[in-house]
């Protein structure tokens, strides 16, 4: 696990070349992103019985969890940009 002083340091290097090629940066919450059901909603720790795979409770979405999480993070970031 990176500390703190790495993480931000690598958080301001991206800022940085990102910046230069005019792409924005968005930080979102990544809180419950791979409990949370990409397609409908549901948030429940039994969606993760396996540790590398998803299953939601309510509508039975499968996919690998890192998948999971990393949809979910995108969606988080596009609503972030009101897109």
């Amino acid at each position: 696990m990176m500390s703190g002083w790495n993480f931000r340091e690598l958080a301001s290097f991206i800022e940085y070349k990102a910046a230069l090629q005019g792409v924005p940066v968005i930080y979102v919450d990544p809180k419950e992103t791979s409990k949370t059901c990409p397609k409908c909603g549901n948030v429940s720790r039994y969606n993760r019985k396996k540790q590398g795979w998803f299953k939601c409770t309510k509508c039975g979405y499968q996919s690998d969890a890192d998948r999971v999480g990393a949809i979910n993070i995108a969606a988080r970031a596009l609503d972030a940009l009101g897109a």
